[in-house]
């Protein structure tokens, strides 16, 4: 690993952590003592391959497999595990546009059976990628490829708005809010 590369996860690490803490200060749900923000590590991975058992799942992302390959391309990237005691409800991916001024939610997946953070485990993701994105300087966010149509009216109902794909390779469809 470059040194440079290793100084980007160094110092964007920390600043996911400070991400944490904020978002988690700013919970006020009744059982916020029990919800933990976290980078996605060993533990979430391990309790993430206990998903694909899970027959109400509606997406197949392997988890470890993107972890890995985030780590070793985007050094600037958003992850998040969010945990309530200690089980798994969510996982998320992305990560900055190059110039900056986005950041793209690529891969977001929330327990699909009797999750304790239905209903709120995409607040919470919501509003780590908003501190993420303006502690970067952001001036938007993207939620790439919504896997139907409920999800995207969802994500229009938070006050986003849908982007079709162009169709041209690299340029999928995607919801987009200003901040």
């Amino acid at each position: 690993m470059l040194a440079t590369h290793l100084d980007a996860e160094l110092r964007y690490s920390a600043y996911r952590t400070e991400v944490f803490k904020q978002v988690k200060e700013f919970l006020t749900y009744p059982d916020s003592h029990h919800i933990r923000l976290s980078d996605i590590d060993h533990k979430a991975l391990t309790q993430a391959r206990l998903w694909h058992d899970i027959p109400e799942r509606s997406v197949n992302f392997d988890w470890e497999h993107d972890c890995r390959l985030y780590r070793k391309l985007y050094p600037k990237r958003f992850e998040l595990a969010i945990w309530h005691q200690n089980r798994l409800e969510s996982l998320a991916l992305g990560r900055p546009s190059y110039s900056g001024t986005r950041v793209r939610l690529e891969l977001v997946e929330r327990l699909a059976r009797n999750s304790q953070l239905k209903g709120r485990a995409f607040v919470i993701t919501e509003l780590s990628l908003m501190a993420y994105a303006a502690l970067l300087g952001a001036e938007e966010i993207r939620i790439m490829e919504p896997i139907n149509e409920s999800v995207k009216n969802y994500y229009i109902s938070r006050g986003y708005r849908y982007v079709p794909s162009t169709g041209a390779t690299h340029f999928p469809d995607y919801c987009v809010k200003k901040l």
